[in-house]
């Protein structure tokens, strides 16, 4: 196992403070800019997203540099508008929160520059967001309690009652200790959360998380789309589930330990997808020749700019 820490910020006080706070966050980690402005209870008031579709599909997946560039040329746009649309100035901030990782270094660095500077600017505090806690904490939101509320179960003499929260924690779900399976592009953990900025990664993926199965194996189907998983399993959904044997991960393997403890891996059930449809499929350089033409006529079709006259 491991640990994931964080930088605790201090709780403020339930009432108009806690509610009056206005927290900007900035998530820059892979290939999507995303701004939001939070109040203090949890309330999001606003989000913005500049995506990066189409700028990574040529390549079959998410290029570092690429990624920082759109980044450098959404990240002023993307805060502006969450701004905007929470009817906030940046003056008024309480805090800026940004992600500082997990996630591609190059990509980071653009969000962290981003919130110094107002942070600088405005003379508030920079809030440091691990990208995993940030997933397992997400219920915490009232938009979360909304679709999940507890259901209420009536006491009962065979079943312990648990001592009553702390007050600051009577409305979290879910109250701590709890787990919580993260499945994400680039991640796949199992984590024992006790408190904020105290998690033990349980388990966690030996080769590709999910997502990264997802994208390959949509890859080898010669589906282009970015990310791939959504399209792969729409055509999941009409297939058959007993058309082809594939394996179970880790079922076949020797090592006992691997067998019994809360690993992932995905890297065997990729690489039987692919035996699968090897024989099916033309030679991996045709396939290749076939993709740069298809290429070379999208950009043909393309419409030319037309020239505005002075």
């Amino acid at each position: 196992g491991g640990q994931a820490a964080a930088r605790v910020v201090p709780p403020v006080p339930e009432g108009a403070g806690r509610r009056e706070m206005l927290v900007l966050g900035i998530e820059s980690s892979c290939d999507d800019t995303g701004a939001a402005v939070v109040r203090g209870d949890g309330t999001v008031l606003a989000e913005a997203i500049a995506s990066q579709v189409g700028v990574h599909e040529e390549w079959g997946g998410v290029v570092p540099k690429l990624a920082q560039q759109s980044h450098r040329a959404a990240i002023d746009g993307t805060v502006a508008e969450a701004l905007r649309r929470a009817a906030v100035s940046p003056a008024d901030l309480s805090a800026v929160a940004v992600t500082v990782g997990p996630g591609l270094a190059l990509c980071l660095d653009v969000g962290v520059r981003k919130a110094l500077s107002l942070c600088r600017e405005h003379r508030i505090p920079l809030v440091r967001v691990h990208h995993m806690e940030a997933h397992a904490l997400v219920t915490w939101l009232p938009s979360c309690h909304a679709h999940h509320a507890p259901r209420p179960h009536p006491p009962s003499a065979s079943v312990p009652q648990a001592p009553p929260p702390p007050p600051l924690l009577s409305g979290l779900l879910p109250p701590f200790p709890f787990l919580t399976l993260l499945v994400s592009g680039g991640h796949n953990m199992l984590v024992l959360s006790r408190a904020v900025g105290d998690h033990t990664v349980l388990g966690s993926t030996l080769d590709d998380s999910i997502g990264e199965a997802f994208d390959k194996t949509a890859r080898l189907l010669g589906i282009e789309a970015i990310p791939g998983g959504p399209p792969l399993e729409r055509l999941a959904a009409s297939g058959d589930p007993r058309a082809y044997a594939l394996p179970r991960p880790l079922s076949r393997t020797r090592d006992e330990a691997l067998r019994s403890n809360c690993d992932f891996s995905y890297a065997g059930l990729k690489s039987a997808v692919r035996m699968l449809l090897e024989p099916q499929q033309p030679p991996k350089k045709q396939r290749k020749q076939q993709r740069k033409q298809q290429q070379g006529q999208g950009q043909q079709q393309q419409p030319q700019p037309q020239q505005q006259q002075p």
